[in-house]
């Protein structure tokens, strides 16, 4: 079961080698933003 993951993995570290580092800072920017709104509506209830 975990061959086609490992080759599917590899294939798209071949294909994008920018692709962890950029993942990585869309994850950020999502949780940080995802936070932030979760912040403001509990001062807002407040």
């Amino acid at each position: 079961m975990t061959a086609p993951l490992t080759t599917a993995l590899t294939a798209e570290r071949q294909s994008a080698p920018t692709g962890p580092s950029f993942a990585a800072a869309l994850c950020g920017f999502l949780s940080t933003t995802v936070a932030t709104t979760a912040l403001m509506f509990l001062l807002s209830s407040v």
